[in-house]
């Protein structure tokens, strides 16, 4: 594929640049038509015949001009605005010849103008325009100095004039033509060669998979393009005692053999080696978690399959550990840290397939140091809050933001998703300082575009016993009214102290706060709370979405949530599909990537700016 966008590429550079000469050209004949018209208006005066043939050469010259310009049928417009005006420049000036009324300029201007218009013409056409050149400035020339002059008292020498302006015409545009071809020729050499270097740049040499540097280029144009998808990162095991019983060149012939078989796999949008034993490869995405799942486990049964060479039959094992875009990470470097987070699992547990999962691979992540780190970060106030829109169904007008916090130039090697920091936060005890500050520095941007804030709010930040207090600090230091937040909790509020909790929300909600249920249907305990909380609104989890019976499930709690008076909205809509489903269905607000990324909110000085 990146062999034919080169070659395309290549091409259309080749042709952006005749196109661009036969504008100029073209323009240049325009003027000169100009400058003519007005030499023989000043030579012979002003008559309706050259009105008419200033303008039937304008006609031409303006269809290069244009067709040039746009790229608009430009081959065949230049072609047949050449062949036109060449001709009828001819006929014309034949036609007067004839008549008995040649012109002092007709001669040299033949002998001129066609240069400028035959030069941006293919090669095989400068050959065939040389050998009638040839013909029509020879029998004009007899012609021409016959009528003008006479042969009586004409030299030999001079008699020979129209000969040798013949062939010094037609020779002239033979070596055109030959340049031309040449050019032609050298362009396609050059351009294979720089495909051959471009495909060498993006391919590893031993297997001819890609290499890392082309890897990486299609992860951030898929990146870029919104479109789902899975990045697999493979390691081989036992690799290096092979590679150190039976030599470099079995190793190789291994590697190969691997390569072939990845590149096989239905399922793999790119194939690459990233070095020694490592491969990637980006999976097409697929209808759901466990046919992903199953396809992966293909690719790594194909993988440990025993491999057939001239020393006998061997096998090498594998770890692979994916992670999908866009809900394993907020850029490129989280994707991809969190596939290799989940190979290195699989690789710790003896080989397979793992699946990022943050309640797994969070313990890499979490250590005294990197709790330390955000301890100092929350401190100097390096974290930072994102608002996501929240849209009104039945208008599509934003009406609410969802806080949400980030951790930008944390000083690790990948800075780390709310998936890994929140719990280091919660164990810390630090999830309410979190809130405090994020709410400080978003609560005046809120102010300035309206609507409402809504936060959430875990167990452990609601069984502290200043959270009221510190939450009334916190709008009223910012003028921000209670009926303007959303307090968003989950079932697991009712894993402990449900009745505290309760209590605390109630609380709020008579300060004039409204109570959500973040997640419904992604648990078990939430048709019971329902009843049991203190609710205003329900937020359908972004699970309910895709088959068609997820659709009827969300059909169905739709219908609940609006039986029980409660506002209903669907989160994590990412398509336009499901943005039309559930707006048909009667939710009231939804919320997702397809109407807004998070944007991060720097200090009222830094301004805004978009989280990938």
């Amino acid at each position: 594929m990146a062999d034919v966008f080169l070659k395309n590429n290549s091409a259309r550079g080749d042709s952006d640049r005749a196109q661009r000469i036969a504008f100029l050209v073209s323009i240049a004949g325009a003027l000169l038509n100009a400058v003519l018209f007005t030499m023989y208006a000043f030579n012979d005066g002003i008559s309706p015949l050259l009105i008419i043939n200033a303008a039937f050469y304008m006609l031409p010259l303006g269809l290069i001009a244009y067709a040039s310009y746009n790229s608009w049928h430009f081959r065949t417009a230049l072609d047949a605005g050449v062949g036109i005006i060449y001709f009828y420049m001819w006929a014309t000036t034949f036609f007067d010849a004839i008549s008995g009324h040649p012109s002092v300029l007709s001669y040299p201007t033949l002998l001129f103008i066609p240069f400028l218009m035959i030069l941006v013409s293919r090669y095989q056409l400068l050959i065939g325009y040389a050998f009638v050149q040839s013909a029509l400035v020879y029998l004009y020339g007899e012609m021409f100095l016959a009528q003008a002059f006479g042969y009586d008292g004409l030299s030999v020498d001079t008699s020979m004039l129209p000969l040798l302006l013949a062939v010094c015409s037609g020779l002239c545009l033979l070596v055109l033509a030959i340049v031309a071809y040449s050019r032609q020729k050298t362009d396609k050499r050059l351009l294979s060669l720089v495909q051959e270097t471009e495909r060498l740049a993006a391919r590893d040499p031993l297997t001819g998979l890609k290499n890392r540097r082309a890897f990486m280029d299609d992860v951030e144009q898929l990146w870029q393009s919104k479109a789902p998808f899975t990045v697999v990162f493979i390691d081989l095991d036992r690799f290096k005692p092979l590679n150190d019983e039976y030599g470099h060149a079995i190793g190789d012939k291994t590697l190969q053999a691997i390569a072939k078989r990845l590149e096989r796999a239905p399922a793999a949008n790119t194939t690459a080696r990233l070095g020694g034993d490592e491969f990637a490869i980006i999976v097409d995405q697929q209808p759901s978690d466990r046919s992903l799942h199953e396809t992966i486990k293909d690719i790594h049964q194909s993988i440990v399959s025993d491999i057939e060479l001239n020393v006998g039959i061997l096998s090498v094992g594998a770890s692979l550990g994916y992670a999908s875009a866009p809900f394993d990470g907020i850029s490129v470097s989280e994707l991809l840290h969190a596939a290799d987070t989940a190979m290195l699992r699989s690789k710790g547990s003896g080989g397979g397939v793992a699946r990022y999962d943050p309640k797994q691979d969070i313990s890499s992540f979490a250590s005294a140091a990197v709790e330390d780190l955000f301890r100092a970060a929350l401190k100097a106030k390096r974290l930072k809050p994102a608002l996501q829109p929240i849209i009104e169904s039945r208008t599509g007008d934003v009406i609410g933001h969802e806080l949400l916090a980030r951790w930008p130039n944390s000083g690790l090697t990948h800075d780390p998703n709310p998936n890994q920091f929140i719990p280091i936060a919660e164990k810390l005890g630090l999830l309410n300082a979190l809130l405090w500050h994020t709410m400080d520095v978003a609560l005046p941007f809120v102010n300035e575009r309206g609507g409402f804030l809504a936060i959430n709010v875990s167990p452990s930040q609601l069984s502290s016993s200043t959270f009221l207090d510190d939450l009334k600090s916190v709008l009223a230091r910012n003028e921000f009214a209670p009926d303007r937040l959303e307090i968003e909790v989950t079932e697991h509020v009712a894993f402990r102290n449900l009745e505290d909790n309760i209590r605390i929300l109630e609380q709020a909600r008579q300060l004039g706060c409204r109570i959500v249920l973040d997640d419904f249907g992604s648990g078990y305990s939430s048709l019971s709370l329902l009843e049991e909380l203190p609710l205003d609104k329900v937020k359908l989890d972004k699970s309910l979405q895709g088959t068609a019976n997820k659709r009827g499930v969300l059909q169905a709690t739709i219908n609940l949530a609006k039986g029980l008076r409660f506002t209903c909205c669907v989160e994590g809509v990412e398509t336009a599909d499901a943005a039309s489903f559930a707006a048909a269905r009667g939710c009231d607000q939804m919320q997702g990537y397809w109407f807004g990324h998070p944007e991060l909110i720097d200090p009222p000085s830094s301004g805004l700016r978009l989280v990938s």
